[in-house]
């Protein structure tokens, strides 16, 4: 078995309402925390507040680079017919717009638990 061959897929998040956790018709794929796009990311981020010291390190400023490392993992998604992002019918994926989604905290959690499950990532690469 060649090691480097085992390489993660992606994965579907199928958003469930906070309540019910019945789906509300929004699936998101994403990539490995483990991905270049998302490391980049990262990368931006730290180099970011080593220029600014880490004295400028805000609960705010936490949050915003958590959903923007999300965003960085979301590299699809799909909508039902009668989804909105606010005023948005099937919004195109860009930073803008998920961003707005990723500040929705539920939906955030949700995908943001199904990024830690680095497994999942490797299933269909398993069966190959």
């Amino acid at each position: 078995m060649d090691i480097l061959a085992i390489q993660p897929s992606t994965i579907t998040v199928d958003i469930k309402h906070p309540a019910t956790g019945a789906p509300i018709g929004l699936q998101v794929e994403c990539v490995s925390l483990e991905d270049d796009r998302v490391k980049i990311v990262e990368r931006q981020i730290k180099n970011r507040a080593l220029k600014g010291g880490r004295n400028t390190v805000t609960a705010e400023k936490i949050e915003d680079n958590t959903i923007e490392i999300l965003a960085a993992a979301v590299v699809a998604w799909k909508w039902a017919s009668d989804l909105t992002l606010g005023d948005l019918k099937n919004p195109p994926l860009n930073k803008a717009n998920a961003a707005k989604l990723l500040s929705v905290g539920w939906i955030a959690k949700q995908i943001d638990t199904a990024l830690g499950d680095e497994a999942a990532f490797f299933t269909t690469s398993a069966k190959a």
